[in-house]
């Protein structure tokens, strides 16, 4: 009796444990939830109703979508099982489809991304995001330089949309599979070798997008191992475009262009790396290593910069910078360009895909900010050994072509006098025009003069560039040459400028 009356008050106790944990709990997801909402109101974010369908509602979309049972009966017509096939398409789906969260997304994903910038970079904002037309499919295409730009773009973008993120396989590990689906990532497989994997990627994002959802792709389909943009994978956008021509979808597509750099990437020695040890670019393995020193080093970071901070010793990696390039409208593209897609054979359709992903790549490579270490790594290669004066005139006039093609230059809270002297010298209509033109001269080499004290700084402190008095030159780090090249390529435009001019017909919104 006294064993039946323990077994009771065991269970008694666990069921009241139970419905507590399940009371706090829910109390805590709502009350998240609240204050998601009103962040999201407070600000107007734009916040996609079709995320909050939930999974099951994607799921019952894609099983009775006619182009995927087409796939599925080709697949079973081929000799496989059509159970099988069915639970292979229901995996498909439960891998890529996220389960967004805007609680997740603002209370959790918005103060860990502000907390792993703040402890790694200052963030610069070089060119903000106009607004869009609610009518319309934004899609943002950006280059990727580093693991980190998931974050970057999440917390530039905060306060106007949620953006749902193609991420890639490095990211299909606990805990980043659960965190990246509740920010509404969607994964991608690329290279996956199974047309039926293919056919149901494809209809998700046609759907996603006819939807409106917000979506951020990173056209080079990975990281860059040598600082240079890489050729543009046309899969997504090749989808995106086909459904454009689907009857029955009246939204533009609206493309915009998005660059992004940095003083310093992270895992830039493990990309020089990967790229001196061989042709090929790395497996899932090598990628999913690359992400999890990723989430070593930023926690990491950010306890030493707490301590740091602590004792007024706070040292970042430099400028993040970031900038929104014109959106481009792809119905005023086509209709310039006089492409009717609906007559389209799917290789016509494939080529315009090309040549649209070639003129974003353009947009983008002319929206990659200018920050100190890359201006200064490319004045350094040009000069190899030099006085910081003739530097600084070098930076000075690579600012000059950059703005002349439209690339902005990241400036600090340390250009803060230079940005009031050229605010007033706007104001001062009455000021001689030579001696105007004097006063913005002396400003911008005083701008190229703290650009290269920052940069020779950033560099110095890894041993790519050294420095003696007024004599700057390549430093003693192995690598430094290889870093320096590494950098300087984020400014290719400049090479690359007379090509790679958009055309008039072209022009967005």
């Amino acid at each position: 009796m006294r064993a039946v009356r323990f077994a009771l008050a065991v269970l008694l106790a666990f069921l009241g444990y139970e419905l507590i944990r399940w009371a706090v709990v829910r109390t805590i997801r709502d009350r998240l939830q609240r204050r998601a909402r009103r962040f999201a109101q407070r600000h107007g974010v734009r916040v996609d109703l079709f995320k909050f369908g939930g999974k099951l509602l994607v799921r019952e979309e894609l099983l009775n979508d006619l182009v995927v049972q087409r796939a599925m009966l080709a697949a079973a017509q081929s000799g496989e099982p059509a159970e099988e096939v069915r639970r292979r398409v229901e995996a498909y789906i439960d891998e890529i489809v996220p389960a967004f969260s805007l609680a997740a997304y603002y209370e959790v994903g918005m103060k860990l991304a502000r907390a792993a910038i703040g402890a790694a970079y200052r963030p610069v904002v070089t060119r903000a995001l106009r607004d869009l037309p609610r009518d319309a499919t934004a899609v943002f295409l950006i280059n990727h330089r580093s693991n980190f730009d998931y974050v970057v773009v999440g917390w530039a973008l905060a306060r106007q949309v949620a953006i749902s993120y193609a991420v890639g396989e490095w990211a299909r590990v606990f805990p980043l599979d659960a965190l990246f689906k509740a920010f509404g990532g969607f994964f991608v497989r690329r290279g996956f070798p199974d047309a039926l994997y293919h056919t149901v990627l494809r209809r998700y994002l046609q759907l996603i997008t006819r939807q409106g959802v917000t979506q951020g792709i990173f056209p080079e389909g990975g990281l860059t191992r040598d600082g240079a943009l890489r050729s543009p994978k046309v899969g997504l956008l090749d989808a995106l475009l086909q459904l454009s021509a689907e009857p029955g979808f009246d939204r533009d597509l609206l493309f915009v262009p998005v660059g992004i750099n940095y003083d310093r990437v992270l895992e830039d020695e493990a990309l020089l790396a990967e790229k001196r040890g061989r042709e090929h670019p790395p497996g899932a393995a090598e990628k999913l290593r690359g992400a999890l020193r990723l989430l070593w080093i930023v926690p990491s970071r950010i306890a030493v910069n707490l301590l740091r901070a602590a004792l007024g010793r706070l040292h970042r990696s430099g400028y993040v910078a970031l900038a929104f390039g014109e959106p481009v409208s792809f119905r005023r593209m086509a209709a310039a360009r006089g492409w009717d897609l609906s007559r389209c054979t799917e290789e016509e359709r494939r080529a315009i895909a090309k040549e649209v992903a070639r003129d974003l790549m353009g947009r983008i490579a002319r929206s990659i900010p200018a920050t100190p270490v890359p201006l200064v790594a490319r004045a350094l290669l040009e000069l190899r050994q030099t006085s910081r004066s003739r530097l600084a005139e070098r930076v000075r006039d690579l600012r000059n072509e950059l703005e002349a093609l439209g690339v902005p230059t990241a400036l600090g809270e340390e250009f803060e006098s230079q940005r009031q002297g050229r605010a007033q010298l706007l104001e001062d209509e009455d000021r001689n025009r030579d001696l105007a033109r004097l006063e913005a001269d002396v400003l911008s080499l005083e701008e190229a003069e703290e650009i290269v004290r920052i940069g020779i700084e950033r560099l110095s402190r890894r041993g790519v560039v050294a420095w003696s008095g007024a004599a700057v030159r390549v430093g003693a780090h192995p690598h430094a040459v290889e870093l320096l090249e590494y950098y300087a390529r984020s400014l290719a435009v400049l090479d690359a400028a007379p090509a790679e001019q958009p055309l008039p017909a072209a022009s967005a919104l």
